[in-house]
This record gives structure tokens, sequence and C-alpha cells, in this order.
């Protein structure tokens, strides 16, 4: 009985158990060594594309996630792609096929985004700072551009952006008109032309000051 007693305790002694609390992964190890257990606690690295959510989202009055694309409507033509999320990250979209000639006033003639009217109402006469995390897509380096559009007393007009292979973050400032009616803000996005990279997008935030 002391044999088969001895042989599970060995058989259990040395086991690593990974029990992940709060994006962290504990690892608990064994010793022999006066039967005491010591405990390393390692945290897992935040992903690029996260910390970039967070350094966007600080101040952020809206935050809008591409993978969900809710409130969201794609032009003719237009290609948009979508893949899931890996290793604890969000999903992502890739925007293609942008027309040159698309209108950034009314909805716009991008990728469009319906703000909330509370957004919308927050926003008006006052200066906004809108935020994209992008990143080239399958190359080094793609175009993309960014409108913000009151459908009723004005638009930013698009601004464009050269994107590089890694997550970055690509901001454009806005002083908004103050609504009459109140038709609906609108944030266009616009990748480049047919036959040029597409651009990869993941999270968009607008602080309002």
């Amino acid at each position: 009985m002391k044999n088969i007693i001895k042989f599970f305790l060995e058989k259990i002694g040395g086991r690593k158990s990974f029990s992940p609390v709060n994006s962290q992964e504990v690892v608990e190890t064994k010793e022999a060594v006066g039967a005491k257990e010591a405990v390393t606690v390692t945290e897992l690295p935040i992903s690029l594309m996260e910390q970039l959510r967070i350094q966007i989202a600080q101040d952020a009055s809206f935050l809008y996630v591409f993978e969900a694309g809710e409130a969201s409507t794609l032009p003719a033509g237009m290609v948009c792609l979508s893949h899931a999320g890996t290793n604890g990250e969000k999903g992502y979209i890739t925007l293609s096929n942008g027309n040159p000639g698309a209108v950034s006033a009314g909805a716009t003639g991008g990728y469009s985004i319906r703000l909330p009217d509370s957004i919308e109402a927050a926003a008006s006469g006052h200066h906004i700072t809108l935020s994209v995390v992008a990143r080239a897509s399958g190359g080094d380096q793609s175009r993309f551009a960014v409108a913000y559009s009151t459908n009723e007393v004005g638009n930013s007009g698009w601004r464009w952006f050269d994107t590089r292979a890694e997550w970055s973050v690509y901001t454009m400032e806005y002083d908004v008109p103050v609504m009459k009616e109140g038709r609906g803000d609108f944030v266009g996005i616009l990748p480049d032309s047919v036959g040029n990279p597409g651009t990869e997008f993941c999270y968009l935030s607008i602080t309002i000051s």
C-alpha cells in the first residue's frame, strides 16, 4: 500500500495547471523540497491591436468595432471581407475597390457608419477627433480616406492616409457645424481604387471636445 501511495504522489507531484484569470496565466509547480508549493504568475502580453484600442478608447464618446459592422452600409462595387479573431484578438475587416468619385456628403459613398443620435447631438458645434486603427492588407503599404458628414450642414471631405503593414492609429480632426434639423451624422471609410491594395480595419473612435 505504501508503494502505491508513493507512486501516486510521484505522478501528481510535477504537474502544471493552467488557469486564465483576467488575461493572466497562472502556473503552479509543486516543489519536492519541504512539501511546499511555489507559484509563479506570468502576465500574458496584450496584443498590439488591443493596446491601440485602449489608447483610442480612453476619452472617447463613441467606439466602433468593425467586426460587428452594426449601423453600416456598403456601396456597390466595394469589397468587404470579414476575418475572425485569433489568439484572443477581435476580428477585423478588409476594404478594397473604393470609388475615386465617391461623395463625402450625406451618408457618404464609402463604407458608411451611422452614428447614434446622442453622438450627433453631442458633436454639434464641437471639435471632434476621429481615430481609426488600421493596417495595409497583404503588403507594406495601402491608402484609405475618412470623412465625417453631418448629412445636413457640411462635411470634412475625404482625409487620406498612407498605412503601414503593422496596426497603427490614424487620426483626423474636424469642427462640426451646429445642426439644424438633425438628419443623422455619418463616418465614411473609403479604400483605394480598384487594382490597389486594400486596407484592414478593427476599431474607430470619436472624441468630442
